[in-house]
């Protein structure tokens, strides 16, 4: 790509799509991390070999193309690469917040409701049995503690962003080829960043997903050029269609112990989460070509900017930080209660209600704010009750020399 030698192109206009299915995942997440709930029976992840976190992270790679990848490519490539440093940081201390408040969440709960044994879920018994070395731990990311555990990864790709942008600069091809170099290595030699103070690594592996973040990088840029992301072929949609069905049956009938009739390496036939295996990998790409080839009469291809998941997806570290939150008390709420449609029904709408709001608030608050805010960019002094305003004279200022010649450069004082 050359977006840098000629003309920066014209920015396509925003895609709804993007922050709608944004939207769904953080649904689908928000979800998934109240294990034991009725309706986590019916997210992606009983459907296929991939959930929500792949979408997330394709999404990411997709948006990421827009946000940095054009500036980069347009010759600022230091400031690109400081804005994505930056909120590589807001992630990590999001993920800190995070953190805190899981602990205090669990604590309190072991404390008013009297179950120590709340104290053993989600990685807390490390906390118990060695304080110190986990807490450097979670400082220093090497032990995260379970449904708390994406944003570390996220951050790692956003720092991994300005190689890849790099690559993007001499072709899209190449950033792809290298994305999946990388990948193979990862697995190869089980290259991931070490665990704290338990041995291994992270659940995430920041080495194997980047791939799938490159993967939306690249389409990303597609759609920066005027191309469709996923350009349209009758004999690769229909197999994306059939290999989505053949995972549905897998799942649904049980169908495991076909993938590991043969002896093939994990990669090619497992569904192992961390290093993403084919299976997996395939999986999510199916599902983003399916619907982005969806037909224009689709109501999956008619998303509007007010859809509820839209607004969601829009606003998604807020929207994901708040559910987080409200998914730690609701497994509070949950532990050691059964499945119940109403009960679940009543804790699942509440918490996505609550979610909506935050991102109708969201709304808002842009639109508020610019209004609110002087056409100057200074607020007017308020008179003194009491006090007449005095002009304040001042005598003239005598005109300045001549500047010489060479002087005349701006930024030359």
């Amino acid at each position: 790509m050359t977006i840098a030698a000629s003309p920066v192109p014209a920015l396509p206009s925003r895609d709804q799509r993007v922050d709608f299915w944004r939207g769904i995942a953080l649904a689908m997440i928000f979800i998934n991390h109240i294990p034991g709930n009725f309706w986590e029976d019916y997210t992606s992840r009983n459907f296929g070999f991939s959930d929500a976190a792949e979408v997330f992270v394709f999404l990411a790679g997709f948006a990421s193309a827009f946000a940095y990848g054009r500036l980069f490519l347009a010759g600022d490539r230091l400031v690109a690469s400081l804005r994505a440093a930056r909120r590589a940081g807001v992630l990590y201390l999001v993920h800190i917040t995070l953190t805190v408040a899981a602990v205090a969440i669990f604590s309190w709960a072991a404390l008013a409701l009297g179950e120590g044994a709340m104290m053993r879920n989600i990685g807390l018994a490390q906390f118990i049995a060695m304080p110190l070395e986990t807490m450097i731990g979670f400082a220093g990311l090497g032990h995260q503690l379970g449904y708390v555990n994406i944003l570390p990864m996220y951050s790692v790709l956003l720092l991994m962003l300005p190689l890849h942008l790099c690559l993007v600069a001499i072709g899209r091809n190449v950033m792809l080829a290298a994305a999946v170099a990388m990948w193979i290595a990862a697995y190869l030699w089980r290259i991931d960043v070490p665990a704290y103070p338990l041995p291994g690594g992270w659940f995430f592996n920041p080495f194997a997903w980047q791939l799938i973040f490159a993967a939306g990088l690249y389409c990303g840029f597609r759609r920066i050029e005027g191309k469709p992301g996923f350009p349209y072929r009758a004999w690769l949609f229909y197999a994306a269609l059939a290999y989505v069905f053949v995972s549905f049956l897998t799942i649904r009938l049980d169908l495991w112990w076909l993938w590991g009739a043969y002896p093939l390496p994990t990669i090619l036939t497992g569904f192992d989460k961390t290093y993403v295996s084919i299976p997996r990998l395939l999986h999510i790409l199916a599902i983003c070509y399916l619907f982005a080839n969806a037909a224009p009469s689709s109501p999956f291809s008619r998303v509007t900017r007010d859809n509820v998941f839209t607004m969601m997806g829009r606003h998604s570290l807020p929207i994901f930080a708040v559910g987080t939150v409200l998914s730690l008390a609701g497994q509070v709420i949950k532990h050691g209660e059964a499945p119940d449609f109403l009960f679940d029904t009543l804790l699942i709408g509440g918490g996505l209600f609550v979610q909506v709001l935050l991102a109708r608030y969201l709304d808002w608050w842009q639109v508020a704010s610019k209004v609110a805010r002087p056409a100057s960019g200074l607020k007017p002094a308020r008179p003194v009750p009491g006090h007449s305003p005095v002009p304040l004279r001042l005598p003239p200022r005598p005109a300045p020399a001549a500047a010489p010649a060479e002087n005349t450069k701006p930024g030359i004082a």
